[in-house]
């Protein structure tokens, strides 16, 4: 309830929207901007990833990997433009009754199997990897700085946006915090259990017998992997949890995206040329866009988002793994929150200034890291090259930074920028 209760207390549906509450109609524009932004680009790898989990699992042939993943787009955007809100509903309880029956079974056919099984996997990580295999903190590509990075992120990971719709969306902040509750109790299963069959991928790949037709392309090995061990039927379960998990993630990014685009940055541009007032939507002089435009331009808006994460999941290659890759555009967002959003909630002298410098702060070092990934190593300094290296210094930097330049931004202009006061009391 740390954010989620007053946030609900306050009935915005956008963290941007909060920003204009707290803050300013500016800086809603330009955090909605940021967030549609880091949401879009995180969600850039889902459809290939699916396709390729498809395609893996089907035995069929890399180059249809495209194709399929246009097939499974197009049903998406359908399914999302004619069944909007109640479409996420339905597929995450879909997904939820479907995909734990296929954890459960997939989990027990590794474990029996002749070949795979506890003991041969952790035996064959330790020959394979090492030490490396087992523990975070020495693990060149994680370490401490790393689980620094994610025990912070966990206070403010509820602000991203395709999780604040559920909360936002109930009766009351008390029901918001039993929402969140449930939902993240089960967090730790789900990241676990793809994670433990990706170790059991590795030991399959690495099989004297194995013989796959994707060898020496690791993208492909899980889904090659539990397509051969599973019995019929089983498989099928798996498949179709595994395509309710893929309609209900990107139905909701989709909505998600497209509302804050819609709502956060596309209403309040109108609304200030039409020189409506600060406000909300449905106060009739607000002066940004009608419910029934809001709709129409979000269905526009995610037919183009489709159409971007189709193109770029065909051509686009992460410059680290895809984990990694969604947890540095992720950033973008995150690190401008721990100043506009924690502290905006609960510290008075928070103000304009500090949320502008928070947010491009925050935002700063992720954005860095991208577009020097795609330079050449050869061609970068020393000092640059290595923070391209490692994105966990980059994405645990802009966390502080985004935090900094909230405190010190306000503190420094409270005079010319006094804050906006919001009343909590009242809230269940």
């Amino acid at each position: 309830g740390f954010i989620v209760s007053r946030l609900r207390h306050l009935r915005v549906m956008t963290v941007p929207e909060f920003y204009e509450l707290r803050y300013n109609r500016g800086v809603r524009i330009l955090g909605g901007i940021f967030l549609g932004i880091a949401g879009t680009l995180n969600m850039g790898l889902f459809p290939i990833l699916g396709s390729r989990f498809v395609v893996g699992f089907t035995g069929l042939p890399i180059e249809y990997v495209n194709y399929v993943m246009v097939g499974l787009l197009v049903i998406v955007v359908f399914y999302t433009l004619m069944g909007g809100m109640v479409s996420v509903v339905l597929t995450d309880f879909a997904q939820f009754i479907l995909l734990s029956l296929g954890f459960l079974f997939g989990t027990y056919f590794i474990l029996v199997h002749p070949q795979l099984g506890w003991g041969t996997i952790v035996d064959s990580l330790e020959q394979h990897k090492g030490a490396i295999a087992f523990d975070t903190l020495i693990n060149p590509d994680y370490g401490w700085i790393w689980v620094l990075y994610f025990f912070l992120v966990q206070f403010i990971g509820i602000v991203w946006q395709p999780e604040m719709m559920r909360p936002l969306s109930a009766e009351n902040a008390r029901v918001a915090r039993r929402v969140f509750w449930f939902s993240a109790t089960t967090t730790v299963g789900r990241a676990m259990v793809p994670m433990f069959w990706g170790a059991a991928a590795f030991v399959w790949v690495h099989l004297p017998t194995y013989s796959g037709q994707y060898v020496g392309d690791g993208r492909y090995a899980m889904p090659e992997m539990m397509g051969q061990i599973l019995p019929i039927g089983f498989a099928g379960l798996l498949m179709a949890g595994m395509c309710a998990a893929f309609m209900s993630t990107h139905d909701s990014y989709l909505l998600a995206w497209s509302g804050v685009f819609v709502r956060d940055v596309i209403s309040p541009i109108k609304a200030a040329l039409n020189g409506g007032r600060h406000g909300r939507a449905e106060d009739d002089t607000w002066g940004g866009l009608s419910s029934e435009r809001e709709i129409y331009w979000t269905r526009i808006v995610v037919v183009i988002l489709a159409v971007f994460l189709g193109i770029f999941g065909a051509f686009y290659t992460p410059p680290e793994t895809s984990f990694k890759f969604m947890y540095v555009t992720g950033t973008i967002y995150f690190a401008g929150a721990v100043g506009t959003v924690a502290l905006g909630l609960y510290w008075s002298k928070a103000n304009s200034v500090g949320a502008y410098c928070a947010l491009l702060l925050g935002a700063a070092g992720p954005i860095s890291f991208l577009l020097l990934s795609e330079i050449p190593p050869q061609v970068l300094p020393s000092s640059l090259r290595f923070f391209v290296e490692n994105s966990n210094i980059s994405s645990l930097s802009s966390l502080v930074l985004g935090g900094l330049g909230m405190v010190i931004g306000s503190l420094a202009t409270q005079k010319s920028h006094p804050p906006r006061a919001i009343d909590f009391s009242g809230m269940e």
